[in-house]
């Protein structure tokens, strides 16, 4: 089956063999290199995504000619939802910046999915709400903190058991937090200057995560 990965999502909880049926039915599968395009901001809003493997970055082009990354998509997770909540045009982009897999849905077939589980529409509708406060968060950030809460901020929303989850280049945090490659690197050595993380390539670990939340407090 296309969707044999699908019973991990995490949307699809307590799924049937025959709902995983009706949706292979009418599922395709994606697949796309490091730096290619699933969709682009502007393009025609159809499908919703399920990504199997890799890992997919989620992006806004302003009209300033500023670029920011909004979420990254891990495998288990779905990207592209707001094709069903009226969405016409594609408001992102979504780039792999990895080998990527998973398949994708017509928005008329997951619809109709949904009409029989509303379970999983309410799942999907609290899903797409989190998402919604997590990006005003971020512009709240980038409205009123500094670079190194900004910074501190993410490395603390994407970390888990003290490590932070994803490799990340500077460029790519500085696209994340709304800053400059240069402003990250120099946040980062003073960061780990003052004891509250350490880096080993792209890898971070976070030291003092008390510290860390009082200088996002700080920062604000």
């Amino acid at each position: 089956m296309k969707i044999d990965g699908l019973r991990n999502n995490t949307l699809f909880g307590g799924i049937t063999d025959a709902e995983l049926q009706y949706i292979d039915t009418y599922a395709r599968t994606f697949s796309h290199d490091k730096d290619e395009t699933v969709f682009i901001q502007g393009d025609t809003s159809n499908f919703i995504y399920f990504l199997n493997s890799g890992r997919i970055k989620i992006s806004k082009l302003y009209h300033d000619g500023r670029k920011l990354t909004i979420d990254v998509i891990e495998p288990g997770e779905f990207f592209g939802e707001m094709s069903l909540a009226g969405e016409k045009e594609r408001s992102t982009t979504a780039e792999a910046t990895e080998k990527s897999t998973g398949i994708e849905i017509s928005k008329r077939v997951f619809e109709e999915f949904l009409r029989k589980r509303p379970d999983i529409a309410i799942k999907l509708l609290q899903l797409i709400g989190d998402r919604r406060l997590s990006m005003e968060n971020l512009l709240e950030d980038m409205a009123f903190m500094d670079v190194q809460g900004r910074i501190a901020s993410l490395f603390m929303k994407y970390s888990e058991n003290g490590l932070v989850k994803i490799p990340l280049t500077h460029q790519e945090i500085a696209d994340m937090t709304g800053t400059s490659r240069v402003s990250v690197t120099r946040s980062i050595i003073k960061l780990r200057d003052k004891g509250l993380i350490e880096t080993t390539g792209d890898r971070i670990k976070l030291i003092d995560i008390n510290k860390l939340h009082k200088l996002i407090s700080w920062s604000m």
